[in-house]
């Protein structure tokens, strides 16, 4: 990926010093992917229960080493999925429950060994369930979700004749029925939606009893056909589009889809072969990803992309006195979601704020701590399910 800071030195805004991290959690996007964020599910380490812990189900707590604990990920930083059950499935008698686990834990996953990740969801009997909403999808767009999926090793009464449901809102979009001693295997599943902006991902364990499944390493691929320059960028930022398969001489529209119903952002005409090459800039939108439709107004041709969207931070002044007043404000984070602002060291909580619907949020003022040392220092955003992380340096005088 290109250096995105510092294109955002000469493209972006004038008179702001700006350090981007990047998200934590963030997979690689492309214009042939999506966005999902945390999908090898290890952006929170298991505290508890011997290498893995439960979501749901068991009552135990990480102050009992050893024990199948419950342990709160859905609200830790960076875990991006919602792994709670259905209403009422936390009843012990449906033995069920979700979590995640490492390998080699008394849980009995298969072997992750050469495999793309180390930490798996598990999916403990009937609607257990790991759940994200993925941005940037475009109307009728065909996508692959891939996925490795494996199950319990088989010991006394637990087994892993689990069966497992992928749906997108709601809608089954594939079904694999496991058997003890499944090795993880990367499964697939080709679907397409209706609207564009976001659609809700989840696996979902439907056998009741004793049975275990596990999920990692998730990806949603497109069947685009855009070329992005650069692949992910910041609000506001100016990107490169080009695309092929057009009329000679025709108009295209670019048009990009933060919600269902999309918004023109650029347009261009093809040369006598029928390539276009289109130059915008990307509106406020929130983390994740942005899907794009170059449409061709007369031939009617469609070509399909994404590109992925990193937050960004303003802060002003950019030198202070320990003491002093800054105004922090932000855009392309998750939309809705708490912001937390800390001095990254010594670590000092400096305020919060949450993201409005496309991923910005106001000035906030904040002030700089007493331990903070004279020169170089960095001020951090992060917002609470997605881990996305952005920074910027603030010189204490």
């Amino acid at each position: 990926m290109p250096s995105l800071g510092t294109q955002c030195e000469k493209m972006g805004h004038a008179g702001t010093a700006m350090l981007l991290l990047g998200a934590l959690t963030l997979s690689v996007a492309s214009a042939n992917s999506l966005v999902v964020v945390n999908p090898n599910f290890s952006a929170v380490a298991v505290q508890c229960g011997s290498g893995y812990a439960y979501q749901t189900y068991m009552s135990g707590n990480c102050a009992s080493p050893g024990t199948s604990a419950q342990q709160p990920f859905d609200s830790e930083i960076g875990i991006a999925w919602d792994l709670a059950p259905l209403p009422g499935d936390g009843d012990a008698s449906l033995l069920n429950g979700d979590g995640i686990t490492k390998p080699n834990t008394t849980f009995n996953p298969p072997p992750f060994t050469g495999l793309p990740f180390s930490d798996a969801a598990f999916l403990r009997g009937v609607n257990s369930q790991v759940v994200q909403t993925i941005t940037g999808f475009v109307p009728g767009g065909l996508y692959t979700l891939s996925f490795y999926l494996g199950s319990r090793y088989a010991s006394g009464s637990f087994d892993g004749n689990q069966t497992v449901e992928a749906l997108i809102d709601g809608q089954v979009i594939g079904t694999w029925s496991l058997v003890s001693f499944t090795p993880f295997t990367l499964e697939t599943a080709l679907f397409t939606v209706g609207t564009g902006g976001s659609h809700k991902l989840k696996f979902m364990g439907t056998a009741t009893g004793d049975h275990t499944a596990f999920v990692s390493g998730v990806s949603i691929e497109t069947a685009g056909g855009l070329t992005v320059n650069p692949t992910s960028v910041f609000p506001g930022f100016t990107i490169a589009v080009s695309a092929s398969g057009f009329a000679p001489s025709e108009t295209v529209d670019l048009v990009g889809y933060a919600s269902s119903s999309g918004a023109a952002i650029g347009t261009g005409t093809t040369d006598s072969s029928g390539n276009v090459a289109i130059t915008c800039r990307i509106p406020q939108t929130p983390f994740g990803s942005y899907g794009l439709q170059a449409i061709g107004t007369t031939s009617k041709t469609v070509v399909p992309g994404t590109i992925g969207i990193v937050p960004e931070i303003l802060v002003s002044p950019r030198t202070a006195p320990i003491g002093g007043s800054l105004t922090v404000q932000g855009y392309g984070f998750a939309a809705g979601e708490a912001l937390f602002v800390t001095w990254l060291s010594p670590s000092s909580s400096l305020g919060s704020s949450t993201a409005n619907a496309d991923g910005t949020f106001p000035e906030l003022t904040v002030t700089v701590p007493a331990g903070a040392s004279v020169g170089a220092n960095t001020l951090i955003v992060t917002d609470q399910r997605s881990g996305a992380i952005a920074s910027a340096q603030i010189n204490v005088n």
